[in-house]
C-alpha cells in the first residue's frame, strides 16, 4: 500500500516531531480508527493500515532517516519539467508474476517448520520465498505468526501489515493484526490501565502469595502421618495426605497467578495436539503431560532434551517448571526432614498436575477479564 500522503501527513505531524510525539499521536489515531470501534469499518481498516505503516517507519531511526532522504529528494526535484514518478506497483493479473514453484516450496517448508516450532528455520524459508516473490502475502503472514510466537510484537505487526497490503481480503490476517495492535496499544497507553485494575491486580498477587505461604506454613506445623497403605507398598515412603493436599493447593494457586498475570500462554497452545498443512504431530509438551503423572523429573528431562533438539521449547512451560521447583523446594523444607529427598524426587508429580489445573483456571479468569 503506497501512500499518496507522506507518513507525517498520515499521522498529522510535522517532520521535526519527536519519537514521543509520534507514539502519542499513534495511540490516539489507533483508538479512533480501530475497526472494532469505528462506525465505517471499511474506511477505518484502510486508515488503520496506513497509520500502522507510518508508525513502523517513523519509530525506526534508520528507516526514518532513509524516508526523510526520499522526501528531501522529492522536494528538490523540478516539478515543471519532470513529472512525479509513481512507485512501481505490485503485480496484477495482467502482469507477469514471479515463478510460483520455488516460492510455493519455501512456503510449504516454512509452514512445516512453524508447525514444529522451529521458528528460526521457518523465518529463513519465508525470507527465501520473499526473495523469489517479494509480493507473497502468505510469506509475510507466516512471518507475522513467527514473530508473534516469539513475542516480537512490532515485527509481527509490520509483517501482518505487509500481508494485508498484498492481499487485502485476508480476513484471518486482518483479525490477527487488529487484535495484536489493539492489545499492544491499549496495554501501553500513556495513561495505562485504570487505577482500580492495577489495585485489583496487586491485591490479587498479594493474596495469592499469602495463600501459598500459609499453605507451606500449615504443612510445617501439621505434616500429618504417613499414609498406611503406601508404607505397605514401600516401607520407606513417608508421604502424608497433608503433604499431597497442601502441596497441590499451593501449586494450583501459583498456576492461577502465573496465568492471570500473563506470564504463561494458553495451555492448549503448549501441551495438546497441533495440526497444520494437513499433518499432525504430538509435541513434546503433550508427552510431558502424559509422563508427569508417572515421573515428573524424567518427563521434564525428556521435554528439555527433545525440545532443545527440535528448537520447540515453550517459554510458558519453562515458567511453570520454575513454579514447580519453587513449590516442591519449599514443601521439602517444610515437611519431615527424613522425607526431604522423597519430596524432591516425586513432589513434581503432584505439583505439576495441580499447577496445570491452576493454569487452566487462571486462563479462564483472564479471558473473562479481557471481555
Amino acid at each position: 500500500m503506497h501512500q499518496t500522503r507522506s507518513y507525517y501527513e498520515v499521522l498529522g505531524l510535522s517532520r521535526n516531531a519527536s519519537e514521543a510525539q509520534i507514539k502519542r499521536k499513534y495511540r490516539q489515531l489507533v483508538r479512533q480508527f480501530h475497526p472494532d470501534v469505528a462506525k465505517d469499518k471499511e474506511t477505518a481498516h484502510k486508515v488503520f493500515i496506513q497509520i500502522n505503516e507510518a508508525y513502523q517507519a517513523l519509530t525506526d531511526p534508520a528507516r526514518r532517516k532513509a524516508y526523510d532522504s526520499i522526501l528531501d529528494m522529492d522536494s528538490a526535484r523540478p516539478r515543471v519539467t519532470t513529472p512525479r514518478t509513481e512507485p512501481k506497483p505490485r503485480p496484477t493479473q495482467s502482469q507477469p508474476k514471479s515463478p510460483a514453484g520455488p516460492s510455493a516450496k519455501y512456503i510449504k517448508d516454512a509452514q512445516w517448520s512453524f508447525l514444529q516450532k522451529r521458528f528460526f528455520e521457518a523465518e529463513n524459508h519465508c525470507k527465501e520465498a520473499l526473495r523469489v516473490d517479494p509480493w507473497n502475502a502468505q510469506a509475510h503472514a507466516i512471518l507475522g505468526d513467527i514473530y508473534r510466537a516469539q513475542g516480537r510484537i512490532d515485527k509481527a505487526v509490520s509483517s501482518y501489515g505487509y500481508a494485508l497490503q498484498f492481499k487485502p481480503d485476508d480476513r484471518e490476517t486482518e483479525k490477527k493484526l487488529t487484535d495484536l495492535v489493539g492489545k499492544n496499544v491499549y496495554s501501553n497507553t500513556a495513561e495505562g490501565p485504570n487505577i482500580s485494575k492495577r489495585v485489583r491486580s496487586i491485591a490479587g498477587n498479594v493474596l495469592g502469595g499469602a495463600i501459598v505461604v500459609c499453605l507451606i506454613a500449615l504443612l510445617a506445623s501439621h505434616p500429618g502421618k504417613p499414609i498406611p497403605w503406601l508404607i505397605q507398598i514401600e516401607p520407606r515412603a513417608l508421604w502424608s495426605w497433608n503433604l499431597a493436599g497442601l502441596m497441590a493447593a499451593a501449586s494450583a494457586t501459583v498456576g492461577i497467578m502465573l496465568s492471570v498475570n500473563g506470564l504463561v500462554d494458553h495451555p492448549d497452545d503448549e501441551l495438546v495436539f497441533e495440526t497444520g498443512s494437513g499433518l499432525s504431530l504430538i509435541p513434546t509438551g503433550f508427552l510431558l503431560l502424559i509422563g508427569s503423572g508417572i515421573c515428573f523429573l524424567a518427563a521434564a528431562i525428556f521435554y528439555l532434551f527433545f525440545g532443545l533438539l527440535q528448537m520447540s521449547l515453550s517459554k510458558s512451560v519453562l515458567v511453570v517448571f520454575g513454579g514447580v521447583a519453587v513449590v516442591v523446594g519449599l514443601a521439602s523444607l517444610a515437611y519431615l526432614p527424613a522425607a526431604r529427598v522423597q519430596v524432591l524426587l516425586f513432589g513434581g508429580n503432584v505439583s505439576f498436575l495441580a499447577m496445570l489445573i491452576g493454569w487452566y483456571i487462571g486462563t479462564m479468569f483472564r479471558s473473562v477479564g479481557e471481555h
